[in-house]
């Protein structure tokens, strides 16, 4: 866990002492609640501040999907300061991790729900039209599997989907029954399946992001008061969260995106540096881009079924995000050194 410490009022001197205090704080009272997510993604931002009468201190971190907490203490010592407001961090750490343990629990059975109302929905359809939406899934799989992944991160690391749900296995089933209830209608050449299924899991993951939106917002009336300054110091981390993303357990990491070859030879160092940068670039992109951007240059697919088919948006507003997105990601590159840039061949490497 990154911790940020800004001092106001404190004299230099006990800048090193209090920055102990911290630390020790940290890892006795909120290290162990906040254990379940990835600490070494986790950056805790701490104020300390000398007042005339007393010190105050407020604390503020980033849970997954998007939970900022805050919490404060004020005391004539600073140590006493210190242990009221991580107290009161830990708390709501705790009762964040167990709400999302909970969450997570009851979505995979109304899961497991949905799926069975689906196949019982699917009635007619016997062994013999499974057996051949399986065959004909089989060899697509693994860049389908490979598609999905890099979306799920993705969402994962925008905080637009939980850390743990839905998983790649929970996606994937789901698009098995929906192209079961539909086989008749959806190509069968391999193509035009693929695109289908990328269409299918597309769906389920915007369904889950809804989901996820919705459960939020109901749930704010019940998070109790927020201190009079957390709206200020959320809005501080607005920037912090295009950039710093929090990787899930899942197996699924920003750098498990960018291909884990050997060390390249020096010829080739610069293009595979500028793929990386690319690939982590996407992440700070909106969903609508990244996906227009991958679907047309990585994954090969027409623009007009990119458009029409699996995006619905018009030819010419895909045209205007496919240039602005080009464009996006070669300013960014070129402001690290990367003089020679083609987007379209970055992104098919």
């Amino acid at each position: 866990m990154k911790i940020d410490i800004t001092y106001r009022n404190l004299p230099k001197e006990g800048h090193e002492k209090a920055r102990q205090s911290v630390e020790k704080l940290a890892d006795r009272h909120l290290r162990p609640a906040v254990e379940a997510f990835d600490t070494a993604e986790l950056r805790l931002h701490v104020t300390l501040e000398k007042r005339k009468l007393d010190h105050r201190v407020t604390l503020r971190i980033q849970l997954p999907p998007r939970k900022v907490l805050v919490a404060q203490g004020t005391d004539e010592t600073l140590e006493k300061a210190l242990h009221e407001a991580f107290s009161e961090l830990a708390r709501q750490a705790e009762r964040h991790r167990s709400h999302i343990g909970n969450q997570s629990e009851w979505k995979r059975k109304a899961r497991r729900r949905r799926l069975r109302e689906l196949k019982g929905k699917i009635g007619g359809v016997g062994a013999e039209v499974q057996q051949q939406v399986e065959v004909s899934l089989a060899s697509l799989l693994p860049r389908l599997e490979s598609w999905l992944r890099h979306e799920l991160t993705y969402l994962r690391a925008s905080g637009l989907l939980a850390e743990d749900y839905p998983t790649l296995a929970d996606v994937r089933d789901e698009m098995y029954v929906r192209i079961q209830k539909h086989w008749e209608d959806v190509p069968h050449d391999e193509e035009g399946l693929y695109r289908t299924a990328i269409k299918t899991v597309t769906d389920i993951l915007e369904e889950e992001v809804k989901r996820l939106r919705l459960s939020e917002e109901k749930l704010v009336s019940l998070e109790g008061e927020v201190p009079e300054d957390a709206q200020d110091q959320a809005e501080d981390m607005v920037e912090e969260e295009i950039n710093e993303f929090y990787q899930p357990d899942e197996d699924l990491h920003i750098e498990d995106l960018i291909a884990d070859a050997e060390i390249p030879p020096p010829d080739q160092a610069a293009e595979t540096e500028a793929i990386d940068a690319c690939y982590e670039l996407l992440g700070a992109m909106p969903t609508l881009w990244r996906r227009a951007l991958t679907l047309v240059y990585r994954e090969h697919i027409p623009e007009e079924v990119v458009a029409e088919q699996m995006l619905e948006i018009e030819p010419d507003e895909l045209r205007q995000v496919l240039r602005l997105g080009q464009q996006f990601l070669t300013d960014h590159l070129r402001e690290r050194g990367f003089d020679q840039v083609d987007v379209p061949r970055l992104l098919s490497a």
